[in-house]
């Protein structure tokens, strides 16, 4: 129950995302005036609007203060719900319309407005739903068809009673509040929250060039198709064509606010000249809701158009800020693992050299023992083999790519008698800086070879090991030789093995 009341809560709110138990935020002086400030502006719109629609023998085509009242909702929440009710009041009553018919219209415009907030912040993102293509679709068809609804009804109700829906006459004054209304939202509401979220990224000199141009484009195609001297004022068809590349112009090229600007542009211009009786849909007995349906269309095209390009210009800035990190990342990593390949470089010719001065090193390093030796290399921290020398495959009779990264992989060789030696050597931690263990290992022949393994471990300044360097040698000639008693190798321990006869003979004769 907890968890509904603050899913209801969360949707109610002018964010399209609350965090569970978040604490309501008290009521203040800057509230106080986001409230006079809906308020002024609705009241004023309406009384502008309606003074428009008196002065001419036209019907109005769009009513702003749903557009308003839909912004501030969606901005800051349920508390400026009394603001758009005192203002819908007010202007209602200044209109000489009966108190108790006033404060009904009201509450029905309130409800308008809950209805669509709660709708659109419970399945299009709330105040970002112009971000996305789908939800600019469902704040189309939620706000401007659904909710809007609301106030047609109600305020058709008060005016010609339930009984005037019969009446042709009703109908078309039904049809025209709710047209108005939507268009109303569809067209202002887009622009208001585009343009007060804060979201938006100021505009280049070439790109306010572009707009410009848009703009200039737009207004002198919307003067020639609904304005006094519209030479297609008898064509209905024709100021789509005309308006539609401009609007796809600022669709594909601009963010959702500026498109959202010039669907406000083509609107007004569209707007004024049917007030003063000139455009093509002048000609049709429905013209309010013929062209309030003509600009929701257009509306609705072009910022799902431009949500669609923004959303890609999201993604695709996201990619490359990726793709940055991990060109970064490699570069890094090649710098260390260059860094670790010259050190064993520096390290293995260091040994090179130091065997060079000896001239049993020298005659050692001619016999087989000495030349299969494997040189492997460990990560410390996650025990990740980083190299293998060729001679592995000689000794293992193995490919190397069997092993891959993984340091366990090659106890499958081992046989079963000597891996919790070979166990042992993997898991234990480096007491010095040496440790050495033998085991035996069983090729895919068949042959059984000895084996003799030392660690070296490498430190960073801290003293804490970061890499182990180890030398695997086979030894099974030694064995058979006799130089080595295979009886004191099978119950070798690491931990033990300075403290064996047979393991100093051993190591003697190969750090020699």
């Amino acid at each position: 129950m907890q968890a509904n009341r603050v899913d209801m809560r969360a949707s109610l709110s002018s964010e399209s995302k609350v965090e569970q138990g978040q604490p309501t935020v008290p009521f203040s002086s800057r509230d106080l005036g986001v409230l006079i400030l809906v308020f002024l502006a609705y009241f004023l719109s309406a009384r502008f609007e309606l003074r428009l629609i008196h002065s001419q023998t036209s019907m109005g085509v769009i009513w702003l203060p749903p557009g308003i009242a839909f912004a501030a909702f969606l901005l800051k929440g349920n508390r400026v719900l009394p603001a758009i009710y005192l203002a819908s009041l007010c202007v209602e009553l200044t209109s000489f319309v009966p108190s108790i018919g006033a404060l009904t219209i009201a509450g029905g415009n309130v409800a308008e407005v809950m209805l669509g907030g709660y709708l659109v912040n419970r399945y299009a993102e709330g105040a970002n739903a112009f971000s996305r293509p789908v939800n600019v679709l469902r704040f189309s068809v939620m706000a401007g068809a659904l909710a809007t609804l609301v106030s047609a009804v109600v305020g058709t109700t008060v005016v010609w009673g339930p009984a005037g829906f019969s009446q042709p006459k009703t109908l078309t004054i039904f049809a025209a509040w709710w047209a108005g209304h939507a268009l109303g939202v569809l067209v202002l509401t887009p622009f208001l929250i585009l343009l007060l979220n804060g979201k938006h990224q100021p505009l280049h000199l070439s790109e306010l060039l572009e707009m410009s141009a848009l703009l200039v484009g737009l207004s002198v195609v919307s003067v020639v198709s609904f304005g006094p001297a519209g030479v297609f004022s008898d064509r209905v068809d024709t100021p789509l064509f005309l308006c539609v590349p401009f609007l796809v112009w600022a669709g594909i090229r601009f963010c959702p606010l500026e498109a959202a600007g010039a669907c406000m542009v083509l609107c007004g211009f569209a707007t004024w000249g049917s007030l003063h009786g000139y455009g093509p849909f002048i000609t049709t007995t429905a013209m309010p809701l013929s062209l309030a349906a003509y600009l929701c269309v257009a509306t609705t095209m072009t910022l799902t158009g431009a949500a669609t390009v923004a959303n890609q210009r999201e993604l695709s800035e996201k990619l490359l800020e990726t793709l940055y990190r991990l060109e970064k990342t490699k570069d890094v990593e090649i710098t260390r693992l260059s860094s670790e390949i010259d050190f064993l470089r520096d390290e293995l010719i260091r040994r090179v050299h130091a065997k060079s001065h000896s001239r049993r090193n020298q005659q050692i390093t001619q016999q087989p023992f000495e030349s299969n030796e494997v040189i492997w290399f460990l990560e410390a921290e996650t025990e990740n083999i980083l190299y293998v020398s060729p001679a592995y495959e000689a000794v293992w009779g193995r490919p190397r790519e069997e092993l891959g990264c993984d340091v366990h992989a090659w106890l499958d060789a081992v046989i079963p008698e000597d891996r919790e030696c070979a166990i042992q050597f993997i898991g234990q931690e480096f007491p010095g800086d040496r440790v050495e263990t033998s085991y035996r290992i069983r090729r895919p022949d068949g042959a059984i070879r000895w084996i003799f393994d030392r660690g070296f471990v490498i430190r960073d300044p801290a003293g804490r090991p970061i890499r182990y360097l180890g030398l695997a040698s086979d030894i099974t000639e030694l064995v058979q030789q006799g130089e080595v008693v295979p009886a004191q190798l099978e119950h070798r321990s690491p931990k033990t093995l300075d403290h064996e006869a047979a393991s100093d003979n051993l190591s003697r004769r190969i750090k020699e």
